[in-house]
């Protein structure tokens, strides 16, 4: 997946997957790695965009996260 960067991560593969639904609704395409342990619940769940697409999304992020926190 060389050209792709990743902008979020989570241990909860859900979260990662409203990440990556937030992003492609404002025209950034996205995808989840999810390396998250079924067994276990241990790992990690990544987003990951196109690299020129990465101030973009991580500026969506931040911007979601503020407005969720209000």
């Amino acid at each position: 997946m060389e050209n792709w960067v990743k902008v979020f991560k989570s241990s909860n593969a859900i979260e990662a997957e409203m990440v990556k639904d937030m992003l492609m609704e404002n025209e950034l395409e996205a995808v989840v790695v999810n390396k998250i342990d079924s067994s276990l619940y241990f790992g990690e769940a990544s987003v990951l965009v196109f690299h020129t697409n990465e101030q973009a999304a991580k500026d969506l992020i931040q911007s979601n996260l503020i407005h969720n926190n209000e």
